[in-house]
């Protein structure tokens, strides 16, 4: 009996009164959550971020100094091959986007000195740039494409003495089968960094290559 009284319909009085009961019950648990909630969710939030940013930044800064490394290792590499090859070699560095390639030319004919400049992009045509024709090829040897610096890893300008400071567009350091070079400073710097940076010195005349982890403003 008790079972067959449990699957008896319910009268329309009683139903109403389940209705209400579970509307009653949606509109609970639909409140929201409460301001304790919300400080307590922040608080979180920020204690993982609070742990999370110096993994990042030592990440950065570790893919700082290989890049250096490999600029350095790069840089004597391309010096030597200018004075055994008996060719003019640079290494190009585009500060826009962040790459690098190595080029060469035949032969140790003296440069125009529009040459040694570095040369902008046209503002109506980024992926144009504005340069004299040049019969400087890739070298395959070192590159096909131009390279990237590491995720989080940017130039940060380039120190010349003909031209100062450029922080935009396309730079070179030439190479010369005399075995002298440009002087230059590479500045390299954290992507999210506002100030500072580290520096890489490459001297004219032996091609020693320095890694400062500071900003050098001048030689």
């Amino acid at each position: 009996m008790d079972r067959i009284k449990s699957q008896t319909p319910r009268t329309i009085s009683s139903r109403n009164k389940f209705a209400l009961g579970f509307a009653l019950s949606v509109s609970h648990n639909k409140k929201g959550f409460t301001l304790i909630e919300i400080l307590l969710v922040l608080a979180i939030i920020v204690l993982v971020l609070s742990f999370g940013m110096p993994v990042v930044s030592r990440i950065t800064g570790q893919n700082i100094n290989t890049s250096a490394r490999k600029l350095t290792a790069l840089i004597r590499g391309v010096r030597t091959d200018a004075i055994l090859l008996n060719s003019i070699y640079r290494l190009s560095l585009d500060l826009d986007k962040n790459t690098y390639s190595v080029e060469s030319r035949d032969g140790a004919e003296p440069l125009s000195e529009l040459a040694l400049l570095s040369v902008k992009r046209d503002p109506k045509n980024p992926d144009a740039v504005n340069a004299a024709a040049s019969d400087f090829k890739v070298v395959d040897k070192y590159n096909k494409e131009p390279k990237n610096l590491p995720p989080g890893v940017v130039f940060n300008g380039l120190l010349k003495e003909k031209e100062g400071k450029i922080t935009e567009g396309i730079t070179y350091i030439y190479f010369f089968p005399n075995g002298l070079n440009e002087k230059a400073i590479v500045y390299l710097n954290s992507q999210s960094a506002k100030e500072g940076g580290y520096s890489l010195f490459i001297h004219p005349t032996s091609g020693k290559v320095e890694f400062f982890k500071q900003k050098i403003d001048s030689f």
